[in-house]
């Protein structure tokens, strides 16, 4: 004999009789569960640590990068200022080198090198400097891209370059 179709529906109506039973607290996994998740994680923390420090060392890269590079607009704005302020042409690649090394207060100044070339063929030194004429400053500093044990890039040079007219 078949069962009457509200019994049927009663039954699926109900949802306290169909609910997942919950396993107590204390029951211990299976065998081949138990060190899964900590393989898991040793396995995720490897690369998401070189991520991290990745975006880290990155953003102190970018920092230099923006400090290097105002302070090689400073210095050749000071050279291109300096021909003429009483102190004579021979100083003003020194003062050029000196407004470089105040402006970049967040690197190891001794680190810094520093080019200033004149395109012109009439302007070869400080010490010529004409009116009008174009210098170029450029300066290079060492990077450290060392991330956790990983030596990404060994010979890495942040440079700036600003090319300005001699006043």
């Amino acid at each position: 004999m078949m069962k009457p179709l509200s019994n049927f529906v009663r039954l699926r109506a109900n949802p306290r009789k169909h609910r997942a039973t919950r396993l107590p607290a204390g029951r211990a996994r299976d065998a081949g569960e138990a060190g899964q998740a900590l393989v898991e994680f040793a396995l995720v923390l490897l690369p998401l640590l070189i991520l991290v420090f990745g975006i880290i060392k990155f953003g102190i890269l970018f920092g230099q990068y923006v400090t290097l590079t105002n302070a090689t607009g400073y210095g050749a704005r000071t050279l291109a200022v300096s021909r003429g302020d009483g102190t004579g042409p021979p100083t003003a690649c020194s003062a050029a080198q000196t407004a470089l090394d105040s402006a970049a207060t967040t690197l190891n100044t001794s680190e810094i090198n520093l080019s200033i070339t004149f395109p012109s063929p009439d302007t070869s030194t400080c010490s010529a400097l004409q009116s009008g004429d174009a210098g170029v400053v450029q300066a290079t500093y060492p990077c450290d891209l060392q991330i956790l044990f990983l030596n990404v890039w060994p010979s890495c040079q942040l440079t700036a370059q600003t090319t300005v007219r001699i006043e």
